[in-house]
């Protein structure tokens, strides 16, 4: 379709226009505010009922203007040759209220023509449908340069993008990607059937599961290490156990056999002394335990004693070591001063050799040397007098200085503050050791005890009977419940003792079960992450193959339709990109204004082709861009030129012409 007229009249601040396109590709001209982008508005307005602007509640009232009629026309040519005009008047609807004497304005109308034949909207719209060839939510997309890169959804995008890829089956992609080959075995259905899921079925089964697994693998090792705790730290041998219960069981066989003997006076008598042995066995079992009882007692003060007189020795040591270094320091001092005194008298009296006048007369004719030899030897005299005093005073800041002999008496003078120091850390350290040594309690011996005296009662009372021959029914059978219980109480504590490490090696049992579970539970979430790999690299794969497919479409523009997320999955987007002077692929919003213009055209000229329409294309501010990529469709470029005139200044071109 081409734009052969428009006509406008009150439209905008437009009292008339007329521009003749006669269907070619046309620039019109003129400075800022002269009307240029009214024009593109007026013509969106008529085809689309939208203005190429996006201004909302977009009117075509002049401003301040009543009583007026707004009317926009325009002559279009179809691709089949057939010229139609559509036309629309906006104007003010005035109501009269019952008892006014004037009307009100109470809103606008607008109505619609076809060839000059007033029509329903619904007709108009359809008979533009008709005429452009696209349905009207197509229409600004490709009539309005940026429309679709800058302004619509990217969900909208995209569905329209990807109309232009085609379709792609699965055996597509398995085919463009080997390494997708494991994939079918996740997607095939359980059972016979041959059937597979598709794959966001699976990655939805997947993810079900997966957070079944997340949480056994949380859980898990928390029940295995509660298992584990209940288990104690040594466990006894069960076969060792069930020979100790043998062993005691026997006993209570020979202490049946025992009792049956009893009637007879011998057994009575054995049963007597093995009382009385018990009896003493007693004494000297609760002997123990009442000696143990006092250690106990005074257990932590022990501790402590020990532990201050570790405390005394330590500090006593290094009283010694304190001791030792002052003594070294000291006879180091004696040492330094006695070699300073030394150094001090031999500079003394070098200092007290004098110049030997005899020198001066010759030994061989005893006349006086000259002058000049004389001054010679006194300064050899000199210089070797100086040299010695010199090394004197050398030796003694070497080996025995003042300043050597301060330093020394400084560090004695720090180990005696030191000695004094631990002198006041012992004599703490013994106090505290003599308190506690003054709260020991001494333990009376275990003989003086009520509970020695009553069991001592006890045996001399079962002796003074087997003195005197007295029946012993009584005490036999004392003894033989005593035997019974002891054998009975340990028959118990054995069985108990048995039932522990049952019990421990159910719960190493159920571990080693719950550790075989996390395995398998780990192997399943590995293998279900893999799948979840493979259905992302399918994902990508098609993604590639799909961007690929759309980008093809396009001369200047490619399209990013996925990014990766740093959870590894793909965030659907619709970012063109161009290329910018360096020949580098950048965003869309990263090019320069002349390139974003041509990327604009690529697109609408690809759309065009796509829906099978050749609807004009409007460009404004087109005074921008010196080299505009060519295009199938009828161009109208906006350009803002010096005001040369009032009105516009049209110029027609012929496609190709710059």
């Amino acid at each position: 379709m081409k734009i052969v007229n428009l006509a406008l009249e009150n439209f905008r601040g437009i009292k008339k226009l007329s521009i003749s396109f006669n269907g070619k590709d046309t620039d019109i001209y003129g400075a800022n505010g002269t009307g240029k982008t009214t024009v593109a508005n007026a013509i969106c307005w008529l085809l689309i009922d939208r203005p190429a602007t996006e201004e909302a509640n977009f009117d075509p009232k002049t401003t301040g203007a009543h009583g007026v009629h707004h009317t926009a026309s325009i002559k279009v040519e179809t691709n089949g040759g057939q010229e139609i005009t559509f036309s629309k008047d906006f104007y003010e609807k005035f109501t009269r209220k019952k008892g006014a004497s004037t009307a009100e304005l109470t809103g606008h109308n607008v109505d619609y023509f076809i060839d000059g034949v007033k029509s329903k909207q619904k007709e108009y719209n359809a008979a533009i449908e008709r005429a452009c060839g696209a349905p009207l939510d197509k229409l600004k997309m490709l009539l309005v340069l940026g429309y679709f890169a800058e302004t619509m959804k990217t969900d909208e995008k995209r569905k329209i993008l990807f109309e232009l890829a085609g379709e792609f089956t699965d055996a597509d992609v398995f085919a463009a990607n080997e390494d997708l080959a494991g994939l079918m075995q996740y997607l095939a259905m359980p059972g016979d059937s041959g059937k597979n899921y598709t794959i966001d079925q699976w990655k939805q089964i997947a993810a079900e599961e997966r957070k079944k697994l997340n949480k056994d693998l949380e859980l898990l090792p928390a029940r295995i290490d509660e298992v584990q705790k209940s288990i104690p730290e040594s466990v006894e041998d069960e076969d060792a156990l069930n020979a100790e219960f043998r062993r005691l069981e026997q006993r209570k066989e020979a202490l049946e056999e025992e009792k049956r003997s009893l009637s007879t006076q011998d057994g009575q008598r054995d049963a007597v002394n093995a009382s009385i042995a018990r009896l003493r066995t007693e004494i000297e079992m609760k002997r123990a335990a009442y000696i143990k009882q006092g250690a106990d007692a005074n257990a932590e003060t022990n501790a402590a004693i020990d532990g201050v007189r570790k405390e005394l020795r330590g500090i006593e040591e290094r009283r010694e070591e304190f001791l030792r270094n002052k003594e070294r320091r000291i006879l180091k001092r004696g040492d330094l001063m006695e070699k300073r005194e030394h150094l001090v008298k031999e500079y003394t009296e070098a200092a007290k050799v004098e110049w030997d006048a005899g020198q001066e007369i010759c030994p061989t004719c005893g006349q006086a040397l000259p002058p000049e030899r004389v001054q010679e030897l006194r300064a050899s005299f000199n210089q070797k007098k100086s040299e010695k005093l010199e090394d004197i005073n050398r030796r003694g800041k070497e080996t025995c200085s003042q300043s050597l002999i301060q330093q020394t008496e400084s560090e004695i003078a720090k180990l005696t503050e030191n000695i004094k120091a631990l002198d006041a850390e012992c004599d703490g350290a013994r106090k505290r050791l003599q308190n506690l040594q003054d709260v020991l309690t001494e333990q009376p011996p275990f003989e003086t005890t009520e509970e020695y005296t009553l069991l001592m009662q006890r045996i001399e009372e079962l002796e003074e009977k087997r003195k005197q021959g007295t029946s012993m029914a009584g005490e036999v059978e004392s003894a033989y419940a005593a035997k019974a219980k002891e054998i009975k109480d340990a028959m118990t504590d054995v069985t108990m003792r048995i039932a522990r490490v049952r019990t421990a090696k159910e719960s190493q049992s159920r571990i080693e079960e719950l550790e075989q579970e996390l395995k398998k539970t780990a192997e399943r979430m590995e293998y279900l992450e893999h799948g979840i790999h493979l259905c992302e690299e399918f994902t990508r794969t098609k993604a590639r193959l799909v961007t690929e497919s759309i980008n093809q479409h396009f001369r200047r523009v490619r399209f990013i339709l996925f990014k990766d997320q740093i959870n590894g999955g793909l965030k659907e987007v619709c970012e063109p990109t161009g290329v910018n002077r360096d020949g580098q692929w950048v965003e869309y919003k990263s090019l320069n204004f002349a390139e974003q213009i041509n990327s604009q055209l690529d697109i609408v000229n690809t759309l065009n082709k796509h829906y099978g329409t050749s609807l004009p294309v409007i460009m404004d501010k087109a005074e921008s861009v010196t080299d505009p990529m060519p295009i199938d469709e009828q161009f109208i470029r906006l350009i803002v030129s010096a005001p040369d005139t009032d009105e516009f200044r049209i110029r027609m071109r012929e496609k190709g012409a710059a």
